[in-house]
């Protein structure tokens, strides 16, 4: 009897902590491509389920710019904006993903392009066009204007990698794209000749993908810069990359023909998920 007692009260704990434990599961998140649009002047999200159903997150009048980021500790959106074209009155942002909460945290600053986040220094980065990379805590306090500057540069992109302590960018006046420490020390010459909108470091395999509008397309190649392969040769301006390494697949952003594209990482299996759009720029993935 006493048995039989026994087994009824393990029966019976096991089961409160398998109910316990099903409580406790979190649901499923659908993961979601964020996007500017800046001819539109307006942020979308598109959710990855199937419908791939793009709406607007926030109306971008007067704040509209190219460059987008996020940072998962945080649950915070960073984005650029150039609105006011040619002055140096451009300004960096960051928001809630819903939109609310938004937060000026750098202005004064001619066309800031691509931006980038730090995690593990939580630093953000940003490119501009009179030739600076520079960077922020992610509050916005300790700004450090141009910790790299080339002279009778525009930067266009900015990536980090935190794996290897290395940030990468493009300066399109002189046309190369190039490497250097985090605090902007000792920037080389990655791959010379090439311009572009949109640098990502794939840091789980060692690979670096960016745009060339010189032979246009989307490249990859090694961080060393070598071994330089196309992904895919469809002529347009592109401003995001994406990697889902959950999914082994990559998104990118068509800003002259107006679609955003999944593939595999090597660019086999390529499909069309937006069209129609009127100019996808910066994109970041959420998940």
């Amino acid at each position: 009897m006493k048995a039989t007692k026994l087994l009824i009260l393990i029966a019976a704990v096991a089961l409160t902590f398998m109910v316990s434990c099903k409580k406790e599961e979190k649901p499923e998140v659908i993961p979601t491509l964020y996007f500017m649009d800046s001819s539109d002047e307006i942020m979308e999200k598109m959710v990855l389920d199937g419908t791939n159903t793009v709406t607007t997150v926030k109306d971008l009048a007067t704040m509209s710019g190219v460059g987008i980021a996020y940072d998962e500790e945080t649950n915070k959106i960073y984005f650029s904006d150039f609105y006011d074209a040619d002055t140096p009155n451009g300004r960096i942002w960051r928001m809630n993903l819903d939109a609310t909460g938004v937060q000026e945290l750098a202005s004064g600053i001619l066309d800031p392009y691509g931006i980038a986040i730090d995690h593990d220094n939580n630093k953000i980065y940003w490119a501009d066009d009179a030739g600076n990379i520079s960077r922020a805590n992610l509050d916005g306090s300790s700004i450090q204007t141009g910790i790299v500057n080339i002279a009778d540069g525009m930067m266009r992109a900015v990536a980090i990698d935190e794996k290897n302590d290395k940030m990468y960018f493009y300066e399109v006046n002189l046309e190369n794209l190039y490497v250097a420490n985090l605090d902007g020390s000792n920037p080389t010459i990655l791959i010379s000749g090439v311009y572009g909108y949109a640098i990502f470091i794939d840091t789980e395999n060692s690979k670096i993908y960016f745009d060339d509008q010189n032979t246009p397309g989307l490249k990859r190649a090694n961080l060393d810069g070598s071994g330089v392969v196309d992904i895919d040769n469809t002529d347009t301006r592109i401003y995001g990359i994406a990697i889902n390494y959950d999914k082994g697949k990559m998104y990118w952003s068509a800003r002259d023909m107006g679609e955003i594209y999944e593939a595999n990482l090597n660019g086999t299996s390529k499909v069309t998920l937006a069209t129609g759009l009127t100019s996808p720029r910066g994109l970041v993935l959420i998940k």
